[in-house]
């Protein structure tokens, strides 16, 4: 339709009954009449075919808003006539035309989907333009109630879906299990029919397949890349480069699937979506799922789907944590910053040694550092706290000879909720002379580009000075290691290596327990609640030789 002009097809083989609807269609009627030229609707566009065979090219050549059937062509006879053009044109409203005895035929025509029939002897102008408009608003409002109740039943299943999903990642122990399982459970719904998971190369910058399930052949000799060629056009591409979901409402339509157009439509799909597998900032691949029906991915329905590209990114991470924390093998990379107090604007540069050697997270973007520092540089350890944006307070536990023992509040601090979301940690860091070096364990399964990445972002001039392979000293038994990773909360975990650290349990104390709540923001009862559970717990894991589930209960 272009504006309020209508494209009618005609397919009426009677030259006779051509002329005559022409004439009715140009005929000015209701509000065009009596309007005029001003408030007029122009008339309809007709066009013509004289057989059934012609009348389906059309189709096949362009949209148009109504097809005017008559049901006694020449090669097709009655509702077969019908059929055939709704099987080629099932969301474009039928009108059909028929004779007088042919009235019985008209109304099983509307039984069958075609939105209206009018006897040809009893025509009139008002008649047929009002039939013809009546039609292609039912057909409207039929395919929008149908589009909704595709939408609330796709919604239905997704959530489903998303519940199953949440309940079975638990038991996952592995990346590739996890991505699998959501393809599986999605195209498992009647709502979807293919999904996969795909991760950028970043040699070829090529999309490579992770995980599928569905119509497994779509991808057989399909490129998509996130460059800057016709193959990164579409959603997969554009997710990875925005990193945010990226949706192909109508494939028919979008100018951007017009690479991959012909293949998609083969397979059924209509639209298309890509969701980035994502947490705290760091992207492990993109998520594609693809329906056959247009407009899937609106509404309440892309929210869900969006937030499972958040579900899977923060199982991922927490496995990434869990295998990290489980592994004596690890991957030490060492990097070093140059003259990084000078870059951050530092006017007094501390001349000595500053090395914090473990990093607690807190709650939110808050962590609790604490290591020593040289004694004659105290001071200018305090007023370096003054000017770092994301060194909040500065708490000194313990003087000795030579050296003292800190703890320092940080706030939003680069790098490190990247990395723990990468299931990487910083061993440690020293800042002497100005510079920076850094010290990263990533679990053997981590990618060290990855982390490379994240330490160059939040410092550009880092340096790669040394990377190896190791072994973690065994820190205890086998089973406070599962205590420690499996049983205790995270917030147990942390009051209790804060607690440690803050020397909370030295004789005599270095901190009370009123100090290290408060540290810890939370009330002193919470402190030595979460304390005594958590020790509870360890000395359990420790000393008693009940299987696991008995000592959970």
């Amino acid at each position: 339709m272009s504006g309020d002009e209508l494209e009618v097809l005609l397919i009426e083989d009677n030259p006779g009954d051509v002329r005559l609807i022409e004439e009715f269609l140009r005929e000015p009627v209701g509000a065009t009449a009596q309007e005029g030229s001003n408030g007029a609707r122009s008339a309809p566009s007709l066009r013509h075919a004289d057989s059934l065979t012609a009348g389906l090219e059309l189709l096949d050549d362009r949209d148009v808003d109504v097809v005017l059937l008559d049901l006694g062509l020449p090669e097709s006879q009655g509702l077969e006539t019908l059929e055939t053009v709704l099987e080629r044109a099932a969301h474009t409203p039928i009108v059909v035309l028929t004779g007088l005895k042919d009235e019985s035929v008209g109304l099983q025509a509307v039984e069958q989907g075609a939105q209206e029939y009018l006897v040809k002897d009893e025509l009139t102008s008002v008649l047929l333009q009002r039939s013809i408009r009546y039609a292609i608003e039912r057909q409207n409002r039929e395919r929008r109630l149908a589009h909704q109740h595709e939408q609330l039943a796709a919604l239905n299943n997704l959530n489903a879906v998303v519940r199953d999903i949440n309940e079975a990642l638990v038991r996952e122990s592995r990346h590739d299990d996890i991505e699998q399982l959501v393809c599986d459970r999605l195209v498992a719904s009647d709502s979807y029919l293919f999904a996969w998971v795909g991760a950028l190369d970043h040699n070829s910058k090529e999309i490579t397949v992770r995980a599928k399930a569905g119509v497994g052949s779509y991808l057989d000799d399909v490129t998509i890349t996130a460059d800057d060629s016709e193959t990164a056009t579409g959603p997969t591409g554009r997710a990875i480069r925005t990193q945010e979901m990226q949706v192909a409402q109508d494939i028919k339509t979008n100018p951007d699937y017009e690479h991959w157009r012909e293949r998609a439509l083969e397979y059924g799909f209509e639209s298309s979506a890509a969701i980035p597998i994502a947490h705290d900032g760091l992207m492990y691949g993109v998520l594609n799922v693809y329906a056959e029906r247009p407009h899937a991915f609106e509404g309440q329905e892309y929210e869900v789907i969006r937030q499972l590209g958040e579900i899977v990114g923060h199982a991922t991470a927490a496995l990434d944590r869990k295998v990290a924390l489980m592994s004596d093998d690890v991957t030490e990379v060492r990097f070093q910053v140059e003259k990084m107090l000078q870059q951050q604007g530092v006017s007094e540069i501390p001349d000595g040694s500053i090395t914090i050697d473990r990093v607690i997270p807190i709650g939110g973007d808050s962590y609790l550092a604490y290591g020593v520092v040289d004694e004659a540089v105290v001071d200018s350890f305090r007023n370096l706290v003054e000017q770092i944006s994301h060194f909040e307070s500065l708490k000194i536990i313990n003087e000795g000879i030579g050296s003292v023992q800190f703890e320092l509040n940080l706030e939003r601090p680069p790098i490190i909720s990247t990395l723990a979301a990468q299931g990487s940690y910083v061993k440690e860091a020293t800042i002497e002379s100005g510079d920076l070096n850094l010290v990263v364990h990533l679990p053997p399964s981590a990618e060290v580009r990855r982390v490379s990445e994240a330490v160059r972002e939040a410092y550009p001039d880092a340096e790669v000075v040394a990377q190896r392979q190791t072994t973690r000293r065994d820190r205890s038994a086998q089973q406070v290691q599962t205590a420690v990773s499996e049983d205790l909360t995270e917030r147990q975990r942390a009051v209790l290596e804060t607690a440690y650290l803050a020397g909370f349990f030295n004789w005599p104390r270095d901190s009370s327990g009123e100090e290290v709540a408060e540290s810890l923001g939370v009330s002193a009862p919470t402190f030595h609640q979460h304390v005594r559970i958590g020790l509870s717990k360890l000395l359990g894991a420790l000393f008693s030789d009940a299987p696991e589930d008995e000592r959970d209960r």
